[in-house]
């Protein structure tokens, strides 16, 4: 599988249905003009700059966004992850957001679920052109009340900095800083930009949300069992981020990826590929391997031995020219305890985690959860929680 990912033959072939919010992005494309977006956007996804995120964003945006649960003593899961996702993910765009404005959070989380349905439109049970059409709303919502305000800003701090009049150390640290700067070089139409920020900021809450609903979910029931090990991730960080990469394990946040030949390929173990053809990748059997992750590869185990060489999320981060641009960022770098502490990085999932647990967060035992019926996936619709 791993010569798939890696193979340059092999194009993206799962989104062309939610090309009304993917088309053109760098989830979507193929060769040089792929290769050209990735390098641009990866000076800006560079280990200093995820550090300046989880130690001077991340923390006080979780803050804001759990306090009102905490203090009404419930929420939902859920929205509680998409929110803190969605706040940081802003902040990685290049979106202008406030945190603690709670009405325009609600607006924004409504429209960046939609972006959500739209790119993940392969999977939905609904009719797919009633989810475009509501797509291209929230779209036109997006760039009129959002957008364009967080554009215009960064434009002209960019001819600021370009004209000498500020330093390029004070421009704003996000994608669409980025692509500003490197405009001539990329030449992107308005409309790519405006679909590369819903692609990231759909990716990267949507993604987050549901990995942290899901290490919460798995961690709660191991604990019922295990409580000294409940106990532990209350106040242990790098335990909590063991336990998410355990989970990320079982709950890739795309089930299998899906790629096409452009050209006849042959795999390194002698495997055919037409071109055109349509190849299907199940990075959930993948990660559930049991001569990779043993006998009990389908079961949540935060304290599974993994052989060397293979990650503990297994390949829930994708690999190859498409592997996910922000792992790190979100899964953060497994435990070294040659490295620093001042170096580490748990990832923006783990700190989630570990703030709900801090705040005595557990699931309401008067009210289970509810998976989404609108998608094949395995998504939460509901998770009601209460806080101790």
């Amino acid at each position: 599988m791993r010569d798939a990912f890696r193979s340059k033959s092999l194009r993206q072939a799962g989104y062309s249905e939610g090309a009304v919010v993917t088309a053109d992005t760098i989830l979507d494309l193929h060769g040089d003009e792929h290769r050209e977006r990735r390098r641009v956007e990866n000076r800006l996804f560079r280990r200093e700059v995820f550090s300046y995120w989880e130690h001077q964003v991340l923390g006080d945006t979780i803050t804001t966004t759990l306090g009102p649960f905490v203090d009404a003593g419930r929420g939902d899961l859920a929205r509680i992850g998409y929110r803190s996702a969605l706040s940081l993910t802003a902040t990685i765009a290049g979106i202008d957001h406030d945190p603690a404005d709670v009405a325009a959070t609600e607006r924004l989380y409504a429209i960046v679920k939609k972006f959500s349905e739209g790119a993940t439109i392969m999977h939905s049970t609904r009719d797919k052109d009633d989810v475009r059409a509501e797509v291209r709303d929230a779209l036109a919502a997006f760039e009129t009340q959002t957008f364009r305000p967080s554009i215009e800003r960064r434009r002209v701090l960019v001819r600021q900095a370009r004209a000498g009049q500020i330093e390029h150390d004070v421009l704003p640290k996000d994608v669409l800083t980025t692509l500003l700067l490197h405009d001539e070089r990329l030449e992107l139409a308005p409309d790519v930009v405006l679909r590369e920020m819903c692609l990231y900021l759909q990716a990267g809450a949507h993604s987050t949300a549901n990995a942290f609903t899901h290490t919460v979910d798995d961690l709660l029931v191991w604990g019922a069992d295990h409580p000294d090990d409940l106990a532990t991730a209350r106040h242990d960080i790098a335990f909590v981020q063991r336990c998410m990469h355990e989970s990320l394990r079982l709950n890739p946040a795309s089930p299998v990826a899906y790629r096409s030949p452009v050209a006849d390929t042959q795999l390194g173990d002698g495997t055919l590929l037409p071109e055109n053809a349509l190849i299907v990748l199940d990075l959930t059997a993948a990660n559930r391997d049991p001569d990779v992750f043993g006998m009990a590869a389908d079961r949540f185990d935060p304290h599974r031995e993994i052989p060397d060489g293979i990650a503990r999320w297994g390949l829930s981060f994708g690999a190859g020219a498409h592997a996910c641009i922000g792992a790190e960022l979100d899964g953060g770098l497994e435990i070294d305890p040659e490295r620093p502490r001042d170096e580490q990085l748990f990832g923006t999932v783990a700190v989630m985690v570990h703030a709900f647990l801090g705040a005595g967060g557990r699931q309401d035992p008067s009210e289970p959860p509810t998976l989404d019926p609108t998608s094949t996936r395995k998504h939460y619709s509901r998770y009601p929680v209460v806080f101790d």
